[in-house]
């Protein structure tokens, strides 16, 4: 019965969650200053007593009254029922988005916060979401030469703040007692559960550091690393837009014997497993030579591929022809056609290629698994993969550098998300 009634408390809390947006949306809508305000907070009350609240019944009353009393708010500022039931589906559609990206955001967020912790605090459960480090003193050092730590001191039921002095080899810490009314401070030897450090919010920027310092003096800081795979990516997305848009534009739009039966035989080519051709592909790179050089994992790109190849040849069959007639009556060639006129409509789709280019370059770790031996040829994910490997039981520094690796992906997305998702939705003109 209980689990029922918790059922039904969590399904008509989203209702009345929905609601209560709707309402926000329809006085902002309506430029009420006071009702926003109103639906405002109330949204804000009624979210934390839900969370704060254990009561199932007190959970289904108040989202009952919270979702009447925000639907009467809808209809009397919209004055208009289909306009309410409009801006209700409207609310339910942001407030889902929403909820989805705060739950695919949870993983990036764990990874911001675990590369800014200490040790003690990376295997703490439940887990600390905001980083904290003890607070220390200014003037009083331990036996190491560094700030002495403040924590409480729990005995018989009292509780003093003291100064952590040392750690003793018996499992035992050394304290002083703050001095108390002008008295001496005394020395005392502790158990650590007997002590509760203070803590305060603060990140602790030095894993980004000493995650840098950990590398390979010969790595230069990781600017070895960095700069192979900024060559690998460059030289990838360069060969892929040439070639695919080439070939792509040959299918699209020149006449020429068998052509449909190629471009078949090339989707067909979607199907073959890439394990499949990797045995193949190693023998020949190894007959010319190119074994732990950087030549395999950029030179196949100026070879076009086949789904970058039938995006942009939708994208060119959607170009009218008039174009191709203007330019042709002007004296543009073939060449000067595709160069002048074809790739400047299909930004879009060049943007997006250019963008999952780069994400699978940028993170591509079986072909410099494959390819590679020598240590300053490696990209970032291969020396990410070998961090890993000799500091795994440091989750903090490994959590570090992999926020240094995924943090310029995530950047160029965020600069460049509008290109991409008019690439990928194939309008062709959309991009003119």
């Amino acid at each position: 019965m209980i689990a029922f009634l918790w059922l039904i408390a969590i399904i008509l809390s989203l209702v009345a969650t929905v609601y209560l947006v709707a309402a926000l949306v329809a006085s902002v809508r309506a430029l009420q200053s006071p009702m926003m305000a109103l639906t405002g907070l109330a949204l804000a009350g009624f979210v934390a007593a839900a969370l704060l609240v254990r009561n199932p019944i007190f959970i289904i009353v108040m989202a009952l009254a919270a979702g009447g009393l925000a639907m009467a708010v809808v209809r009397g500022l919209t004055r208009n029922g289909a306009h309410a039931g409009e801006v209700i589906k409207l609310s339910a559609a942001h407030l889902t988005l929403l909820s989805g990206t705060l739950l695919f955001l949870i993983p990036f967020a764990w990874l911001i916060s675990t590369s800014l912790k200490t040790d003690e605090e990376m295997a703490v459960f439940p887990p600390v979401w905001i980083p904290t480090q003890q607070v220390t003193s200014d003037t009083v050092k331990n036996e190491e030469g560094k700030p002495a730590g403040l924590s409480w001191l729990t005995k018989d039921g009292q509780k003093t703040k003291v100064l952590e002095l040392a750690n003793l080899p018996s499992g035992k810490v050394r304290v002083r007692t703050a001095e108390v009314g002008g008295g001496a401070a005394a020395t005392v030897e502790a158990s650590r559960d007997e002590l509760t450090k203070i803590r305060r919010a603060a990140p602790r920027w030095e894993n980004y550091t000493e995650a840098l310092d950990y590398l390979p003096p010969e790595t230069n800081y990781g600017l070895v690393f960095l700069g192979n795979t900024l060559f690998l990516t460059l030289m990838s997305v360069l060969g892929t837009l040439l070639s695919s848009s080439l070939v792509a534009y040959s299918f699209a739009r020149l006449n020429w014997p068998g052509k449909n039966l190629l471009f078949v035989v090339l989707l067909a080519t979607m199907m073959i497993p890439g394990a499949v051709t990797m045995m193949p592909q190693f023998l020949i790179y190894r007959g010319l030579g190119w074994i732990d050089t950087l030549r395999p994992l950029w030179v196949s790109a100026f070879f076009g591929s086949a789904f970058n190849i039938f995006l942009l040849r939708q994208f060119f069959m959607t170009i009218p022809t008039e174009l191709e007639d203007a330019a042709k009556i002007d004296g543009c060639g073939p060449f000067g056609i595709y160069w002048r006129v074809m790739l400047p409509l299909v930004k879009p789709a060049l943007a997006a290629i250019a963008i999952m280019g780069v994400l699978a370059k940028w993170n591509d770790f079986m072909g410099p698994l494959i390819y590679l031996s020598s240590p300053e040829k490696m990209p970032l994910a291969y020396a990410l993969q070998l961090y890993q490997q000799q500091h795994g039981g440091e989750p903090g520094l490994l959590m570090a550098a992999s926020t240094l690796v995924v943090l310029p992906i995530i950047v160029l997305f965020f600069f460049t998300q509008r290109y991409f998702i008019e690439g990928v939705s194939l309008t062709g003109m959309g991009g003119r």
